[in-house]
Order: C-alpha cells, then sequence, then structure tokens
C-alpha cells in the first residue's frame, strides 16, 4: 500500500507566488491523500477550483482524497462559492 500524503492548508491563500497545494498536488499524484482544512480561515474560488479537481482526479483513479479536520470557515466558504458546505465530507456506505 503507498504513503498517504498529508498536507494542511494555510489560513488563506498567498497573492504572491504559487499557493503550496499546487507543488504538494503534483508530489504526491497516485498516492492516497489527506488534505487537513482546521486552519482554513478564508477559502477562496482558487483553492476550491485546485481541490475539486484533485479531488475528481484521484477519484477517477481510485485513489483515497480525503479533506479532514474542516473548520467552519471552509465550510461557510463551500456555501459562499455555491457547495454544499458538506462537499468533501465522506459519503456514508449504504
Amino acid at each position: 500500500m503507498a504513503d498517504i500524503h498529508f498536507h494542511a492548508l494555510a489560513p488563506a491563500r498567498a497573492r504572491s507566488g504559487e499557493d503550496p497545494l499546487v507543488p504538494f498536488l503534483l508530489g504526491a499524484r497516485d498516492a492516497p491523500v489527506t488534505i487537513s482544512a482546521r486552519d482554513v480561515q478564508r477559502l477562496d474560488s482558487h483553492r476550491l477550483q485546485l481541490l475539486l479537481v484533485a479531488k475528481q482526479q484521484w477519484e477517477t483513479d481510485g485513489i483515497d482524497f480525503r479533506i479532514t479536520d474542516t473548520a467552519p470557515s471552509f465550510h461557510e466558504g463551500l456555501q459562499r462559492l455555491g457547495l454544499n458546505p458538506e462537499h468533501f465530507e465522506k459519503e456514508t456506505a449504504q
């Protein structure tokens, strides 16, 4: 089994330079990923787009992609940007 790659999102995306999420995702390609959103104070559309595309790619490849420790501000950002606040929550088995 492949090692799980872990990344903690910063409180907000840096306005200068590349968000650290990008090189993390590129380096973690083809491996299970866990991203902590506990420190997120503001979720912007750029970071949300990165997370949505990565989630879709990992799911298409059948590899685990989790966002954990979601702060209330992360949920508020999802809602503000038009998604269900629980969009990244793992679905329960039926």
